[in-house]
């Protein structure tokens, strides 16, 4: 482990981990964006315009506090900005403003049952038994992963208000406690 963080520091392989950090950053993989940061990326690397992945987070459609409180964790400064003089804070309140602006009903997957748990459709059903049966040695473990990221995506909400107010709440803590 320790030869795999020094790669990911290594300045001729550096910016490929920082591309890794970034993407987490806007899926809003609170887990994956944990797991970057322990491989010791800088948390406040810039991207086009100046973009922090932390800013990269708040301004993607499915914003997470989760994420935003693994960056901070992490060592992300709330307190840069990007080339537009713009912080994480500043988009947060911006998307709130907007949302606030024109309220909007948050709708859930159609994949996900009354208990907020996976329901495949049939086709979905029909693809996972056929890959069991075309290669039965997968890992079960394949599968747990598999399902984990499906019921992910499924339970993934866009634009969600309630997200965006906690996002605000914390980065105007972390903001006005000096944390970086």
């Amino acid at each position: 482990m320790d030869d795999f963080r020094k790669v990911a520091r290594d300045p001729k392989h550096r910016r490929n981990f920082e591309n890794l950090l970034y993407l987490a950053a806007q899926r809003n993989d609170d887990d994956l964006v944990a797991e970057r940061l322990s491989w010791g990326i800088d948390p406040n690397c810039t991207f086009a315009n100046g973009r922090t992945p932390l800013i990269a987070s708040v301004r993607s459609a499915s914003a997470t506090a989760a994420t935003v409180r693994a960056f901070l964790k992490g060592g992300a400064d709330p307190n840069i900005a990007d080339e537009s003089g713009l912080t994480a804070l500043d988009y947060a309140r911006r998307e709130l403003a907007r949302m606030q602006a024109k309220p909007r009903k948050v709708r859930k997957s159609p994949s996900l049952d009354e208990n907020n748990q996976l329901r495949l459709s049939p086709e979905a059903q029909k693809e996972m038994d056929e890959m069991r049966r075309k290669h039965p040695d997968l890992d079960a473990e394949f599968f747990r992963m598999w399902w984990k990221e499906r019921l992910r995506a499924a339970r993934r909400v866009f634009n969600d208000p309630e997200q965006i107010e906690q996002i605000v709440d914390i980065l105007e803590a972390a903001t006005a406690n000096g944390a970086t």
